[in-house]
């Protein structure tokens, strides 16, 4: 088991933002006609859906998948599945994130020894190399 890096982990989190923004984005401006607003909307919703299945089912977002790394159980290396992904890592954490301060607190423990931030350590997850997803 290989560790995922900093960069990974950083490239995989700003490609899943590039991914999520462009259909929220495009939902939100008043300025598109309301056509494509609403597929804003419902490109949105399905990204949502998506990306909740992918790390539920394979510990991968859509921006993990591309960059080649996947979330882990930290004792065992099989994916957590949805109570861990989404609920522990993901829920709780953007629950935390409310705490002024949180999220950088969060994102600067990458770069411990181990890189794992406090949301992983929450869910007993690590982020380790796989095969990222052909183009």
């Amino acid at each position: 088991m290989e560790l995922a890096t900093r960069t990974q982990r950083f490239l995989a989190a700003l490609a899943d933002g590039v991914i999520l923004s462009v259909p929220y984005v495009l939902g939100s401006l008043e300025a598109v006609p309301t056509p494509l607003r609403l597929l804003g909307v419902i490109g949105s919703l399905a990204l949502l859906v998506v990306q909740l299945v992918m790390v539920s089912q394979r510990g991968q977002t859509l921006g993990k998948r591309l960059v080649g790394i996947r979330i882990v159980m930290k004792d065992t290396l099989e994916n957590g599945g949805f109570v861990v992904n989404v609920v522990k890592r993901g829920l709780l954490n953007g629950l935390l994130s409310l705490i002024p301060g949180y999220f950088l607190v969060d994102s600067l423990f990458v770069f411990r020894a181990d890189r794992r931030c406090i949301h992983d350590m929450i869910a007993g997850t690590v982020v380790i190399q796989a095969a990222p997803a052909v183009v």
